[in-house]
């Protein structure tokens, strides 16, 4: 398993164990809202409101581009899935 897969599994894991709040508090870490626009919080890119199902697009070299879909992240993080 290369040391990215396994990153990965801790990151899951440990957001698995998470408490509601402290999930939301690291969401609040990685991305930030603006004018209905989420904002990457390392790299300053940003995706629409109304592109909730696209997958985000970091700028290059990017250390959180694992991350790619804020929009369903936040709303299954407040309990309420678009479309749903």
């Amino acid at each position: 398993m290369s040391d990215m897969g396994v990153m990965e599994e801790i990151a899951h894991a440990l957001r698995n164990s998470m408490s509601p709040g402290d999930r939301l508090a690291s969401w609040t870490f990685r991305w930030a809202v603006q004018g209905g626009q989420v904002v990457c919080t390392q790299c300053q890119a940003y995706q629409s409101a109304t592109q909730p199902c696209a997958a985000f697009v970091h700028r290059p070299g990017c250390c959180a581009r694992r991350d790619e879909y804020p929009w369903r992240e936040l709303a299954a993080l407040l309990g309420r899935l678009p479309g749903h």
